[in-house]
């Protein structure tokens, strides 16, 4: 009895401790597994490929601002037009005066042609004309030819004047540097509005997913690299290239940032809000 008593706990001790051993293992697992999900797993959130605001070029009323947050611009569109009769009429008047000089120019040729004329006529004819009157058409013609530089210089500024005010006309109209979205108005049509006042963002339609890289992992990431985005929440998956990447790892975090672009192929991107999170991963092609 004794001795089944001793085996009885014998055996109850071993298995107490092989239970505690399997807890033990198990208790151990957990961990190197999250460890190891935690060092694969890198995040990527979406941002623009590029983000522009487009300000007042010069202190003027707005006279046009016809796009809502929202909405979509191709690139060359007129997102917002200024007030430019002032300029209208600045570039009036100096292409009138401009017009101006260029007759005054062609009158001033006419006269250097002719005192050209007559001074050679009266140099052919040195032994029968007087002196003095060759003379005076030699005078005659360096002054016709110091009148005409005067009105080419004078016709140069005047169409400097010209390209000044077409260039101000066609600054005026606010236009999209690339096709996107408009992120944010600043104003509303009729503000007046100062040098360098922002009137709208826009953010492109192209996307890039900026995300980082565990310092162990950084040797596999290279510029043109292949990477697969997978957005959980939205249930999409979209390939991409890295197209960037920073020259140094972060000293607090131990990280390395980089950028890749996606595909824009991948239509239903349009469908994803900017700062959407993501999971990238490294994948052959």
């Amino acid at each position: 009895m004794v001795l089944a008593a001793v085996v009885a706990c014998d055996a109850g001790d071993v298995g107490d401790a092989n239970e505690r051993e399997r807890v033990v293992l198990r208790d151990d697992e957990e961990p190197i597994a999250a460890a190891t999900a935690q060092v694969e797993a890198m995040v990527g959130v979406l941002v623009p490929e590029a983000e522009v605001v487009l300000t007042a070029p010069e202190f003027a009323r707005l006279e046009r601002l016809d796009v809502q947050v929202g909405d979509r611009v191709r690139e060359g569109d007129v997102v917002a037009a200024l007030d430019v009769r002032e300029e209208r009429h600045e570039l009036a008047a100096a292409t009138a005066a401009w017009e101006a000089s260029k007759a005054e120019l062609e009158r001033l040729e006419l006269e250097l042609q002719k005192a050209r004329e007559m001074r050679s006529d009266s140099e052919q004819l040195e032994g029968v004309v007087a002196g003095v009157e060759l003379r005076e058409h030699r005078y005659a013609e360096r002054l016709a030819a110091a009148r005409k530089r005067s009105a080419s210089a004078s016709l140069r500024q005047q169409r400097s004047t010209v390209q000044d005010a077409s260039a101000k006309i066609v600054e005026a109209q606010l236009r999209a540097p690339f096709a996107g979205a408009i992120s944010r108005r600043y104003v509303d049509a009729g503000a007046t509005l100062e040098l360098g006042r922002p009137v709208v963002q826009l953010i492109s339609d192209a996307r890039l997913v900026r995300f980082a890289v565990p310092e162990e992992r950084s040797a596999a990431l290279q510029l043109g690299g292949a990477v697969q985005v997978e957005f959980v929440d939205e249930g999409l998956k979209v390939w991409g290239e890295v197209a960037a990447i920073a020259p140094e790892i972060d000293a607090g975090t131990r990280l390395l940032f980089a950028e890749a672009r996606l595909e824009p192929g991948d239509g239903f991107l349009q469908a994803l809000r900017v700062g959407a999170v993501g999971r990238v991963e490294f994948v052959e092609r």
